[in-house]
């Protein structure tokens, strides 16, 4: 019987670091759009496109100027919303072998000290919206904080743009440490804190190998296509936001960003989105309203008896789904792949947005796994299920009840180094690095 846990279906080379793949993006979609990027100026709307040339130029730009500011090998925290600028700084911090430390930014004041204390963070990049709760952390001093970095140009902090031109007159005078700095690709590159849901939230140590294996993992089993236009709606300070993010940029994929929830649907057709990453919730409201459409149009009745006709010939090896139904895609920008997790997706909506053409998977992990363990791909699915495992993911239920409920156990290159500064907790959930969680369906 064919291993399917081990099969894959497209091709992608196996980087150790985030460093190698950035640069194999660039040299492989270098006119890429990498972001699109839009600025409004009272009543005037300008979208900026900055391909991928542009963007590993600002990023060396940026980490040269970071790295001249005595930063080199420290820990820098970022505290946004999604945006360009997260993106720029995550990515200089890591392609220079420094540790970012992703920050939630619906923390309380307290929380956000706290987290910076816990980090023992060395500079923070930030938007100006929280600029007070700076003010009130330099006051404490209680922070080892020695840069403070603001997004927007403002008093009493460095402008981040004005760091970038330091670090590109630098290059351009033949500062080449920061672009020749080798990368431990083993190395802590991130402290990600948990949800800390049940407890204290622990600090997870990622390594760049940890992420960028789980990205090559990816690669082989997800239809991932470098024309595609992702809409970044996960935030960023949690991994599968993150990751996510690094994934794109290893497809050659163009990212936008959303004005807001209450803006995805016309963002998805102002962008013309074809990607989407998220959460069920908000997944399964974009399935109401189309439902709600279909059902306004008076048209729910053909709807379902054109899926019948479309998902019988799906069977015979043709597909006319996306044809049949192309004014509903439109609406949506032109969705084609839709990736749902953090929590079970309705079966109902997972079928319906398949019947319809557009390609809906589910998938499971955690902070802990960088994160991703299982998905289902466009081979494989089973509505209700996560998937299978990554294809260098190997899992097992440990003690299996009569239902075959146990303790799901993982062992994969994208396994955390640990806790950080937390050996016990650590050594409760990592056994000859193997990780411990429960109740998980997989197949």
């Amino acid at each position: 019987m064919k291993n399917r846990q081990k099969e894959t279906f497209f091709e992608y080379p196996v980087f150790d670091n985030i460093k190698e793949i950035i640069y194999f993006s660039v040299k492989k979609y270098p006119k890429n759009i990498a972001f699109k990027v839009k600025e409004k100026n009272e009543n005037e709307i300008k979208y900026i496109d900055i391909t991928y040339k542009e963007f590993l130029e600002e990023v060396n730009n940026l980490g040269t100027g970071l790295f001249s500011k005595g930063l080199e090998g420290k820990k820098i925290a970022i505290l946004s919303k999604n945006r360009y600028e997260w993106v720029l700084s995550y990515v200089s911090i890591l392609l220079g072998g420094m540790i970012a430390v992703p920050l939630d930014k619906g923390l309380t004041d307290i929380e956000i000290e706290n987290s910076l204390l816990r980090g023992k963070v060395d500079a923070v990049i930030y938007e100006e919206k929280y600029q007070n709760i700076i003010e009130n952390i330099k006051k404490n001093g209680k922070s080892s904080i020695k840069e403070y970095i603001c997004m927007e140009r403002i008093d009493n902090a460095k402008y981040l743009k004005d760091i970038l031109e330091e670090g590109k007159e630098k290059r351009a005078n033949g500062d080449k440490t920061y672009i020749e700095k080798e990368i431990d690709s083993k190395a802590i590159a991130s402290l990600v804190f948990t949800s800390g849901t049940t407890s204290k939230s622990k600090i997870v140590m990622l390594s760049q190998y940890n992420i960028a294996r789980n990205i090559s993992d990816m690669q082989l089993v997800e239809n991932f296509r470098s024309d595609d236009v992702n809409l970044a709606f996960l935030p960023y300070h949690h991994t599968f936001g993150s990751t996510g993010q690094l994934i794109m940029l290893s497809s050659g994929i163009t990212t936008a960003f959303p004005d807001g929830l209450r803006y995805i649907a016309q963002n998805l057709r102002e962008y013309h989105i074809t990607f989407f990453v998220g959460v069920p919730i908000l997944i399964e409201k974009i399935y109401e309203k189309i439902e709600e459409e279909i059902a306004k149009q008076k048209k729910t009745t053909l709807i379902k008896i054109a899926k019948v006709f479309t998902n019988l010939l799906l069977k015979c090896g043709i597909d006319v789904r996306r044809k049949v139904y192309k004014q509903i895609i439109d609406g949506l920008g032109g969705l084609r792949f839709v990736i749902s997790g953090a929590a079970s997706l309705d079966k109902k909506v997972e079928k319906g947005l398949n019947d319809l053409g557009i390609l809906t998977v589910q998938g499971y992990g955690l902070t802990e796994t960088a994160p991703v363990l299982c998905a289902e791909n466009y081979k494989y699915r089973k509505y209700g299920s996560v998937g299978l495992p990554m294809p260098n993911v190997e899992m097992k239920v440990l003690n299996p009840n009569n239902e075959g409920i146990g303790e799901l156990i993982a062992k994969a290159p994208n396994l955390m180094m640990g806790y950080y500064e937390d050996e016990e907790a650590t050594k409760e959930v990592i056994k000859d690095r193997l990780v411990l969680y429960r109740g998980l369906w997989v197949y």
